[in-house]
């Protein structure tokens, strides 16, 4: 793979954890000779030696790469920043059930020197979009990595949304809300919410309605060739349209969205170690006996 000549280092939260892995990054930029510029939101924590970009867009611009220290939110934050570039994204992980972010800090300056000397497996994630029509008129449009999702803002009543696939009525959905999420996102508020794990280089949307009113009502996995078609109907509280967690808008009755997949993608780095499933049996317990797991868990 190409080699990986420049960093741009991103993190939002202050803890002495986050300080830590900045401070070991500058360390290794030093004796590597790389060259690593830092997120202007950093500048409490910036490392001794450390230079700070002087504003966002610097920072992509000077960096082969990013590299997202936190949980799978700042990592889906730095995707969204590159605006779903060609630019790799790589995730150290200081989170808890991460799917994205896979780097552990213990290994950072091992990876960062495979990935420095091009020794890395480059792997793309579908990027999907969500138009939202008002009034016949397309007023948002957003994209999403994970998911696009409706859910109540305020109220706490069941709402009701009609669903279509390509020309095809489904159903209209009873429930809490409704989730659109991609492959990749079938880890995140999807599995939370009842639906299926997909292997992330399947091109497919996951329909999963989120605490339906019927029992009946079960996730859906659909091709992406289509576009799906969601019309919020009368008579429903005040519901929320979000990509990602990130970008966000208040939707009225009568609106309509439209996500479709039109071959968007991010770029992710991995290692030839690191596969999909042994990260699975590594943070969901795959394989392993519940009471050694909890007792295990529960040792001081």
């Amino acid at each position: 793979m190409k080699k990986i000549n420049s960093f741009g280092i991103v993190a939002f939260k202050k803890s002495r954890q986050i300080h830590s892995v900045l401070v070991k990054i500058q360390a290794w930029s030093e004796t590597a000779n790389v060259p690593i510029l830092f997120h202007p939101k950093l500048k409490n924590q910036l490392p001794p030696n450390g230079i700070l970009a002087s504003s966002e867009k610097e920072l992509i611009e000077k960096s082969d790469a990013l590299i997202s220290v936190g949980g799978d939110g700042t990592f889906l934050s730095v995707a969204h920043m590159v605006k779903f570039s060609e630019k790799p994204v790589i995730g150290i992980s200081l989170g808890g059930l991460g799917f994205l972010a896979n780097i552990d800090p213990e290994n950072i300056e091992k990876n960062l020197i495979k990935i420095h000397l091009g020794k890395y497996i480059d792997i793309s994630r579908m990027v999907i979009k969500a138009s939202l029509v008002r009034n016949k008129k397309v007023v948002h449009i957003f994209h999403a990595l994970n998911d696009i999702f409706i859910n109540r803002y305020s109220k706490p009543k069941l709402i009701s949304i009609s669903a279509w696939y390509g020309n095809e009525y489904i159903t209209d959905f009873q429930s809490d809300g409704v989730i659109i999420a991609t492959p990749s996102g079938s880890t995140a508020y999807s599995l939370a919410a009842g639906g299926p794990i997909v292997e992330p280089s399947v091109r497919a949307f996951l329909l999963t309605p989120i605490c339906p009113h019927s029992l009946t009502e079960r996730p859906i996995i659909l091709p992406a060739e289509k576009d799906i078609r969601l019309i919020i109907n009368k008579k429903n509280p005040v519901l929320l349209l979000s990509a990602d967690g990130l970008d966000c808008v208040k939707l009225r009755n009568g609106d309509e969205i439209i996500v479709s997949y039109q071959g968007g993608k991010a770029n992710l780095i991995q290692f030839s170690e690191s596969t999909y499933f042994k990260s699975l049996r590594r943070k969901l317990n795959w394989g392993q006996d519940y009471k050694q797991w909890r007792n295990r868990k529960n040792d001081p």
